[in-house]
């Protein structure tokens, strides 16, 4: 289950560069936007060219490939795909430490209420990055304090939204070649569209996509190799299979996930509860809900034991998973004509922001059918 962390984009990050009345405008304080703004400007300081370094002698072998990979999947998003690329994906940037990030959610133990922050760009989104960990846990105490319970994970990757020539970090490097093409295929999603104020929305439709075309990404590239090389494509065959299994588990856990939400709402609902006999009840659902997974998958990290503000973190990311599906099988699996549909459901909700965009795309499928 540390695949789905690790692809966690730290979306607030776009904006801590964009002049200092974004900065006054924004719910953060000025002393946490300085300081992300610095971490941020270093990184974008640091980058190097991707073919620079991957001519350069002392890079391992090892990095070389995974650089490889990273300009081989960025091209299959911007010409087999239409995705809007940009320039990203075409620097390195080495960040020194092992984690890029943490993102903290909160949400309150009686109900799917999550605490929110308010940015310019992206709008309101229902966590906050830190690259201080200590920063992280301390405001989640203060959260804490007042009634949420939190989760914070940590996060190898990030998108400015286009803002800027985003580069490949040396913490997504450490990742396996599956996992970095399909952060690659997510991150170029969000510079391609962004429906500002619904960040499930936004996170479900990348990781959607990122999963089904790191799928096709390496099914390709392993039919190229057997034209090629005939039955010597050990190495292509592997990293197919693993994406097919990493996309089998999404799906599977996007099932297990929205029938858990569905049994909780339906218990902190219940107004004839007091919030102690909730608490209580909460438990037995989360074991029934989650048994079955837990057993079938022994190693997932996820779920280990109930906790809102991590179910809603998974929610984000996993929500109509089926329904970006139906989109796409009812546009022939052509991921221009795919991108093309989800951008008039974005120009649909630009005109009333009140909409659900999630309704809008039914609406847009049954009116195909």
């Amino acid at each position: 289950m540390d695949y789905i962390y690790s692809i966690v984009i730290v979306k607030l990050l776009c904006i801590l560069i964009v002049g200092a009345t974004a900065l006054v405008l924004s719910s953060c304080s000025p002393g946490y936007v300085l300081q992300a703004a610095y971490e941020q400007s270093k990184i974008l300081v640091g980058r190097r060219q991707i073919d620079q370094v991957i001519l350069d002698s002392e890079t391992p072998e090892e990095e070389r490939e995974k650089l490889r990979l990273v300009l081989a999947a960025r091209s299959y998003a911007a010409d087999e795909m239409g995705l809007t690329t940009g320039r990203s994906f075409t620097t390195y940037s080495d960040i020194g430490k092992s984690t890029l990030a943490w993102v903290l959610l909160a949400a309150r133990r009686d109900s799917f209420a999550l605490h929110t922050w308010w940015f310019p760009i992206v709008g309101e989104v229902p966590y906050k990055g830190f690259f201080d960990e200590q920063d992280a846990r301390d405001e989640a105490l203060e959260l804490e304090a007042v009634g949420y319970e939190s989760w914070i994970r940590g996060t190898d990757a990030f998108s400015t939204l286009g803002w800027f020539n985003d580069p490949v970090l040396s913490t997504t490097l450490k990742s396996s070649p599956v996992r970095i093409a399909n952060t690659v295929i997510h991150e170029s999603v969000h510079s391609t569209v962004w429906i500002k104020g619904n960040v499930a929305f936004n996170e479900s439709l990348a990781h959607f996509v990122g999963l089904t075309a790191t799928e096709r990404f390496f099914a390709e590239r392993l039919a190229a190799c057997l034209v090629k090389q005939g039955g010597d494509c050990a190495a292509q065959r592997e990293l197919a299979q693993l994406s097919v299994k990493d996309a089998a588990l999404q799906y599977e856990l996007s099932a297990a996930i929205e029938d858990l939400y569905q049994a909780l709402e339906g218990l902190y609902g219940q107004k004839s509860l007091s919030f102690e006999e909730k608490i209580a009840q909460r438990v037995v659902v989360f074991s029934e809900n989650t048994a079955a997974l837990r057993a079938k998958y022994p190693q997932l990290q996820a779920l280990q034991h109930v906790n809102n503000a991590e179910i809603m973190q998974l929610k984000i990311y996993l929500t109509e998973l089926e329904l970006f599906r139906e989109l796409y099988e009812q546009e022939d699996k052509n991921w221009p004509h795919f991108i093309k549909r989800i951008k008039e459901v974005h120009s649909q909700h630009q005109e009333d922001p009140a909409q659900d965009p999630f309704k809008l795309l039914r609406n847009m499928i049954v009116g195909e059918t």
